[in-house]
């Protein structure tokens, strides 16, 4: 049987081999992109438990945490400091969530868990109570993208 003869049945086999080899590729793809919103996920849960543990261990700065978001004006200096701190804690997680979306490896059902949390805003910018009264305080040290992203859901 000549070569050329072959051919055509050859150049079918490599058409096969390369289809398999594409939807290999796109179970691997698939497979690594859930692997990757899991750990995401995990490691946002991480941070939140880490952060409440945090909350519920210290006493003090429970303390100054409830003082601070009922009338962020009656801390003292350290209170204010402690209290700013923490605050921008949860402020970088929630950036960290707004970022992950926006990556696209946390996906969108996780994601409007956290646009809740973010845009449920906790008295406005005149009231003496939680972010509203400390958003100035941090949104100079978040992303450009965050900060607008919070405004404008706060401004709805």
């Amino acid at each position: 049987m000549k070569i050329s003869k072959l051919n055509p049945v050859l150049e079918f086999v490599g058409g096969i081999a390369v289809l398999i080899g594409l939807i290999f590729v796109g179970l691997e793809l698939r497979q690594n992109t859930e692997a990757v919103q899991a750990s995401t996920l995990q490691s946002l849960t991480d941070q939140s438990q880490t952060y409440l543990l945090m909350m519920a261990s210290d006493g003090e700065l429970n303390d100054i945490w409830r003082r601070g978001v009922a009338d962020v004006s009656q801390l003292d200096e350290g209170e204010r400091s402690r209290f700013t701190f923490v605050y921008r804690a949860q402020w970088i997680r929630l950036q960290n969530a707004y970022l992950q979306w926006q990556r696209g490896t946390l996906d969108d059902s996780d994601w409007a868990f956290y646009e809740g949390v973010i845009c449920r805003q906790e008295g406005d910018s005149g009231s003496p109570s939680g972010r509203g009264a400390t958003w100035p305080d941090h949104r100079g040290a978040l992303t450009a993208g965050f900060v607008e992203f919070v405004e404008s859901c706060w401004a709805d």
